[in-house]
């Protein structure tokens, strides 16, 4: 039996949708020392001589913000708004960019902090718009191949713009990149304004192209449905994704295997344990290693898609992380530091889980089931903690086997909970 996305998406307009997923993901690689909030956000509010807390504050409230693009695609279910709603989503991101720079421009210091936290939850709500968006245009828009070879070629081509990105926003800050490239620094405030401006033209750019995007022609309920929320249709919703067992089952692998991968801290703390050096001083290497890795990986990764199946790019993102964690527990010296490329591209289990997720979804249930998984992964923040206690009461060491454990779990359950092709089911009728 023929898929049913075949026959309504042409290969040329599959190709257009897999190409808009391509750049946009790339451009925010590119943009990443902005859009991934945290320390460029907590540096500038340091800078400031803001306290703890408040350096702290933007990635709390970018957190806070995660429920947010939920609400919107429960107010906003229809397919006709998924073009609409990414263009604006990408549009509002990079204008909150532009206008911070703005600020560092022209405004007094004392408007900085409130921009700094303000600029956060922005991000966090378009970026969410964004992800749903997105991977309900390949969702709806492609066969499971083309899928698969966009997201190999998405997640190999993607890194690099990360590299490129993280490289250039070094060098504009500090003026040097792992000592291999050295230019003039630009001041502070201008080099805030060269970071925040530059992610207008990028999400701008995007949204553009967002306009190459071809959604397939949706179902009569489809296009009757109404904005507003609709508790009962709300409902059907949770209901179809936590009574759906492939779904469940791969969103608790999901689960553990982001909750392994949450010894990144505590390895890049063994460095002063196996290297007796500052951790701080291999920062550089461990991101170049990390985003390196995902290059070369995420490429694989799509064949394996391509060529096997769906549930083998879980096993095998699941298997790339323990053997990070097991690399840096074992291999002692320098050469510990390649546990950080493999672990990095592990983390592409993202990229995935979701793919296996959207594969099991009924079409009119990919955008919030893409949010409903993203909205789970806010109980991951306890990890860090805990691999903390572990590793304060154990040493690191065990933490590293904790983590182990846990992703060992991950696999055990999908090799045994999930089969190789997801389909389409529902355990009721809506």
């Amino acid at each position: 039996m023929s898929d049913p996305i075949e026959s309504s998406v042409p290969e040329s307009a599959q190709f257009r949708n897999g190409l808009v997923f391509m750049i946009a993901t790339s451009l925010t690689y590119l943009i990443a020392p902005v859009t991934y909030v945290g320390v460029l956000h907590a540096t500038i509010l340091e800078s400031l001589k803001a306290s703890d807390t408040v350096a702290n504050l933007p990635e709390a409230v970018y957190l806070w913000v995660t429920p947010l693009p939920l609400l919107i695609a429960w107010f906003w279910p229809s397919p006709k708004l998924l073009r609409p709603m990414l263009t604006w989503a990408l549009i509002v991101k990079g204008a909150a960019g532009v206008l911070a720079a703005l600020v560092f421009a022209f405004a007094p210091k004392s408007f900085w902090i409130p921009v700094m936290i303000i600029h956060p939850g922005i991000i966090g709500i378009t970026g969410g718009v964004q992800t749903m968006c997105l991977w309900e245009l390949i969702g709806r828009g492609m066969t499971p191949r083309m899928r698969g070879l966009t997201l190999g070629w998405t997640f190999g081509i993607g890194p690099i713009f990360a590299v490129l990105g993280s490289c250039a926003s070094q060098l504009i800050l500090k003026g040097d990149f792992l000592g291999m490239l050295k230019v003039t620094p630009i001041r502070p405030p201008w080099s805030y304004v060269v970071l925040f401006g530059v992610t207008c033209p990028a999400m701008w750019l995007s949204a553009v192209l967002v306009q190459m995007a071809r959604v397939p022609p949706v179902s009569e309920s489809e296009s009757n449905s109404k904005s507003g929320v609709r508790w009962n249709e709300i409902l059907r919703g949770l209901r179809s994704y936590f009574m759906n067992p492939l779904i469940v089952t791969a969103a608790i692998g999901f689960l553990l295997t982001y909750s392994g991968t949450m010894i990144m801290n505590n390895m890049s703390l063994y460095a002063r344990e196996t290297l007796g050096e500052a951790p701080e001083k291999y920062a550089g290497v461990q991101l170049a290693l990390r985003f390196g890795f995902k290059c070369v990986m995420g490429f694989g990764l799509g064949w394996l898609v391509t060529r096997m199946h769906a549930r083998a790019s879980l096993i095998a993102t699941t298997s790339i992380c323990i053997a990070g964690i097991a690399w840096a527990l074992f291999v002692p010296g320098k050469w510990y530091l390649l546990g950080f490329g493999l672990l990095g591209g592990g983390e592409l289990f993202y990229v995935y889980y979701l793919n296996y997720i959207v594969s099991c979804s009924k079409p009119e249930r990919m955008r919030e089931n893409t949010a409903y998984t993203t909205l789970v992964t806010v109980t991951i923040g306890v990890m860090p903690i805990a691999f903390g206690l572990v590793s304060d009461r154990f040493g690191l060491r065990a933490s590293f086997v904790a983590a182990i454990g846990i992703l060992v779990a991950a696999l055990i359950l999908v090799q045994s909970r999930l089969p190789k092709q997801p389909r389409v089911a529902s355990p009721r009728p809506d």
